[in-house]
């Protein structure tokens, strides 16, 4: 979805990969598409579709020759054609289900349709509309009971966008509390070595492939976003498996405390000394090795408590 969406002359707010299904609220904006030059059109098509030739045998696109794309962009009509598509709501549904349902036949040596049905697009019709998809999308897998909050749902916009922030608010951190020459390697430590990784300059929504809350939602900081995903999430719906557990923190506090925790881990001293990291399931099986009644967790960014005996045998 992520290479789909930066490909087309679209904005993507949320998403959510089910099971059986995906959910995408997405703006096509044919504006952008106007301001790219023969060639860029050429090369974003190809990266979508390759056309013969020109596909590397797990399914994806070769490089594009140069003079290939040169010689492409001389056919305007090609290239108006191609632009018309890379602003078309069907088309992106088309780039994104049928690289799936390829993928997925190959795996599975087979042939055939993929998905039962083409797609249905609703119009959302202003801000509160956007604001209510973009949270029931969101918290999909947790009305599915498939998570238990947003940071553990997985393929999903929230998650995506909560790994930013975090990375963002790490990098204010280490850049506040830490000494300068040792921010290089706190940096590294806590996996910020890509300069261009969302949120590695320090905002929470920079470098994402996904449009900021703030400009979907008219200036809403991502924060306030993830707030009220939090407190729509406690609300138990009828029909429904799953709701957030009502004893956890607000969101902005749970993630704060892994924070701290995590930052503890990467710039803390003597973390290896003594004890060992990892969760109390495998505290207890090091114990067991080593004989002992119990090994003690050097980071409590590792829940499960500070002491973890041995299983009886």
């Amino acid at each position: 979805l992520g290479v789909v969406g930066s490909v087309f002359s679209c904005r993507v707010a949320a998403y959510a990969v089910m099971s059986n299904h995906l959910h995408v609220v997405v703006r096509m904006d044919p504006t952008v598409a106007t301001q790219w030059s023969a060639e860029e059109v050429v090369r974003r098509w190809w990266m979508l579709f390759p056309g013969r030739g020109r596909v590397l045998a797990d399914g994806s696109a070769l490089a594009a020759d140069p003079v290939a794309v040169t010689r492409q962009a001389a056919d305007a009509a090609w290239v108006a054609q191609r632009r018309g598509r890379l602003c078309h709501l069907s088309w992106f549904m088309k780039a994104l289900k049928e690289g799936i349902s390829r993928r997925a036949n190959r795996e599975d040596d087979c042939t055939g349709a993929f998905w039962e049905a083409r797609f249905t697009s609703v119009p959302l019709l202003d801000e509160g509309a956007l604001m209510a998809c973009m949270a029931y999308v969101d918290l999909n897998p947790i009305r599915a009971g498939m998570a238990d909050r947003p940071e553990r749902s997985a393929h999903t916009s929230a998650r995506t966008r909560i790994a930013a922030r975090q990375r963002a608010r790490a990098v204010q951190r280490i850049r506040a509390e830490v000494p300068a020459g040792k921010q290089t390697r706190a940096l590294e430590r806590a996996g910020v070595t890509d300069a261009t990784a969302p949120g590695a300059n320090g905002r929470a929504e920079s470098g994402l492939w996904l449009a900021p809350v703030s400009t979907c939602l008219r200036r809403v900081p991502v924060d306030d976003y993830l707030s009220l995903l939090d407190a729509t999430g406690r609300a138990v719906k009828a029909g429904k498996r799953g709701a957030i557990p009502p004893h956890l923190a607000p969101i902005l506090a749970r993630l704060e405390i892994r924070l701290d925790d995590w930052l503890g881990l990467v710039t803390g001293s003597g973390l290896f000394s003594r004890g060992c990291i990892g969760s109390a399931a495998s505290r207890a099986q090091e114990a067991t090795r080593r004989g002992v009644d119990w090994v003690r967790s050097r980071c409590s960014a590792f829940l499960g408590g500070t002491r973890a005996r041995p299983a009886a045998a």
